[in-house]
């Protein structure tokens, strides 16, 4: 069958054709024609150029000239007219080379990936910088999963991405997870048993968030990103690693893309929990070949992200440099399991006997079992009356199946406010279980 072409993959084979993974609209989607103009213009000493091809609005007319940031520690960092003349202009549909030159640095330093190379291979890393993280997760989906197909996941995950492939009649094909988060044994086990015939091309993409996981708050060990990756060598499979939490993690667990050596892994993340989700900036770090098709997809869609606050995050890290950048992300994540920290001793003081949790020892969110109960929903609504507002477990579910969970956002709360929201959860789980 066709569908088997791209089935078995050798040990140290990088992948050199993924088009065997791209569905059919992907294929078929090329490049805007004006990308013949941008061609040409490369090939052409810039000192010759007159430019009336273009839509660009003359920049003597934008209002904004300059402008001086001050940063938490109280540094100003000021962009010049120069560069504000350039952040305000139409950009790069991949980015600006110089914040894309320092966060591939980043990634050098931080995962050091096995095809971080010049060789121009398919599988050679290339970097796209997107209007958020969730638009590359997205665009993955779009690019590689047929409309009334499937692709991998977690039985739970992030919830924002289903409105998007829903419509499509993509579903996720939930695999077990438990407390070391997705199982690679029932990965093999759904893979081994998959019957085309029945069920429809085998998934050839996974989706994972490995890092402090929006909804569980479970963290991938090293050691479980490579059995899981040694099951997707096996079956061919592409790993879709969403992690926008990486640096939230009180110590650093290799990434799957720093053990990638074939090039099967696209990762997703974002500036949004390190400097600002208002700023919009997400990152796609993948194969070349995808990477440049996502490229072509995104130009007619957004034209790439904002120019201004591509300029002021750039300003941002390169006065602080890579160092001083991980320095703050190591002050973030401190904060971060001190408010974990804070809202399992109200949990414990409160909630012992009517829920069951693991403390995910920093992130954002906290999952939490209720006991006695077979789905979240009434205990949510019963909240809701009361002021207090957390997730219904269903929302995350890839099946969408009611569940006893509910998850926990505890990233902006006070102290005060955590108290009474687990108290006053812990009174609604009393009275639906008449416990005096």
């Amino acid at each position: 069958m066709a569908e088997e072409r791209s089935v078995a993959c050798s040990d140290n084979q990088r992948i050199t054709d993924y088009s065997l993974f791209f569905n059919e609209q992907t294929k078929l989607t090329k490049p805007a024609p004006v990308w013949r103009y941008v061609e040409q213009k490369s090939k052409t000493p810039t000192s010759g150029q007159v430019w009336m091809d273009g839509g660009l609005p003359n920049s003597i007319q934008f209002p904004l000239l300059k402008a001086t940031l001050t940063l938490s520690d109280g540094e100003e960092v000021e962009i010049t007219p120069a560069e504000m003349n350039l952040c305000l202009q139409y950009t790069s549909t991949k980015g600006m080379p110089k914040i894309r030159g320092w966060v591939e640095e980043l990634y050098r330093r931080v995962h050091n990936p096995p095809t971080m190379d010049d060789g121009g291979l398919p599988s050679s890393l290339a970097l796209l910088l997107t209007p958020g993280g969730r638009f590359g997760v997205v665009q993955a989906l779009n690019m590689f999963v047929e409309d009334g197909g499937c692709f991998l996941a977690e039985e739970v995950i992030y919830q924002t991405i289903s409105p998007t492939y829903l419509p499509r009649k993509v579903r996720g094909v939930p695999i077990r997870s438990e407390n070391g988060g997705m199982d690679p044994v029932h990965l093999k086990q759904v893979l081994s048993e998959w019957n085309e015939g029945s069920q429809g091309r085998r998934p050839h993409l996974m989706y994972i968030v490995p890092s402090l996981s929006n909804p569980t708050g479970k963290t991938l060990s090293e050691q479980r990103k490579k059995d899981l990756y040694n099951v997707a060598r096996e079956f061919n499979i592409l790993i879709l690693e969403d992690d926008p939490y990486y640096f939230l993690q009180s110590s650093l667990v290799p990434s799957f893309l720093s053990m990638d050596t074939d090039g099967r892994v696209i990762r997703v993340d974002s500036f949004s929990k390190t400097l600002s989700p208002g700023c919009r900036i997400g990152i796609v770090f993948g194969p070349k070949q995808i990477v440049d098709k996502m490229a072509i997809i995104q130009h007619p869609m957004t034209g790439g992200p904002s120019g201004i606050s591509q300029v002021i995050i750039s300003k941002v890290v390169n006065t602080w440099g890579h160092d001083k950048f991980l320095k703050h992300m190591e002050k973030v994540a401190s904060f971060y399991k001190q408010r974990n920290d804070t809202l399992i001793s109200y949990m414990e003081k409160y909630l012992i006997g009517l829920c069951e949790w693991t403390p995910t020892g920093g992130g954002m969110f906290q999952w939490v079992t209720l006991l006695g109960v077979d789905k979240s929903e009434p205990v949510v609504d019963r909240l809701m009356e009361r002021g207090v507002f957390a997730m219904d477990g269903f929302i995350f579910s890839v099946d969408l199946a009611s569940r006893p969970n509910i998850r926990l956002g505890f990233a902006q709360v006070s102290d005060e406010e955590m108290e009474k929201a687990i108290s006053t959860l812990a009174g609604v789980l009393k009275e639906m279980r008449d416990i005096k």
